[in-house]
């Protein structure tokens, strides 16, 4: 995976428009479009982190 989309850069991404839309007064569509980005990103997160952490019991259940 390149950096761009490394799990840290989203991450980031997904901190930076939690906070651009809790600090700033933005209008409507742009809101939505950010949240929709957020939602997305989100989830994709979360797959990761299943995934990885899926890999970590299987490391476990081998080394058992």
């Amino acid at each position: 995976m390149d950096e761009k989309n490394s799990f840290e850069t989203r991450m980031k991404r997904l901190e930076e428009i939690v906070s651009t839309i809790e600090k700033e007064t933005l209008p409507l569509e742009q809101s939505l479009s950010l949240y929709q980005e957020g939602l997305k990103l989100m989830k994709e997160l979360e797959n990761e982190l299943q995934e990885a952490e899926k890999k970590i019991g299987e490391y476990v259940e081998v080394d058992k």
